[in-house]
């Protein structure tokens, strides 16, 4: 097994490559400590596997799992990261990564994850599993509760719900700020919401932000007041 280790901790990429070597049929056959310079290796290496932190200088592993999934189809990437947060764990399953471990969980549970993901297998870190389970059941409820709602209403409740104001929600989606209060007017209509700190404690419990935050205040009219 052809692996290549992606960290900029030259002390981390030290112990890993000593597991690795002591353990039978592994290889470790390159290592950087940019996402820049593992492409030129994995260009270069063809690797089997690929271990990739998330937090690195410059581009960081989710980008770099992208990417390394355009130059090297065949090659699992599998991160490793000291980070646990479920975000975290979905931004680098939908860019390809093939799994996702944790640094504090020890080589020998690096190895199995190793393992899984070489049979065409996705690993997640098993104290992440609940969480990143609960999360997806979370996100396909929002799913179901937001259905309701246009695909246009649905943009402008993301935006609401990251306490975007009404103003730069009208230039990011090229529409006048009337239109953006119209649209809010409607979501809250719908949701049955009275206010946007209704609107953001709906986001939080549908798992699509973290915490509530407090709203921006914004000038003009409330959106529950516009005329349509």
């Amino acid at each position: 097994m052809r692996i290549v280790l992606v960290d900029d901790h030259t002390l981390f990429r030290m112990g890993v490559r000593h597991v690795l070597t002591t353990t039978p049929g592994y290889e470790v056959v390159g290592e950087a400590s940019t996402a820049r310079s593992a492409f030129k290796i994995v260009d270069s290496l063809a690797p089997d596997i690929v271990l990739m932190d998330i937090a690195m200088p410059g581009m960081d592993g989710v980008l770099a799992t992208r990417e390394i999934g355009r130059r090297a189809p065949k090659a699992r990437v599998l991160i490793v990261s000291a980070h646990d947060q479920v975000n975290d764990v979905l931004d680098a399953l939908e860019a390809g990564a093939a799994g996702y471990a944790l640094k504090s969980d020890g080589p020998e549970t690096l190895i199995e994850a190793i393992r899984v993901v070489s049979r065409g297998q996705r690993y997640v870190a098993a104290s992440l599993a609940p969480r990143l389970a609960a999360f997806e059941g979370r996100r396909r409820r929002a799913s179901d509760v937001l259905g309701i709602l246009s695909a246009r209403e649905r943009e402008v409740f993301r935006l609401a719900s990251e306490c975007v104001i009404a103003r730069d929600m009208a230039r990011e989606l090229c529409i006048a700020r009337k239109t953006v209060d119209t649209h809010l007017n409607r979501i809250n209509r719908k949701l049955g919401l009275r206010n946007m700190a209704e609107l953001v404690r709906l986001a939080a419990s549908l798992g699509m932000i973290h915490t509530a935050r407090t709203p921006r205040p914004d000038s003009g009219a409330s959106p529950t007041q516009t005329e349509e």
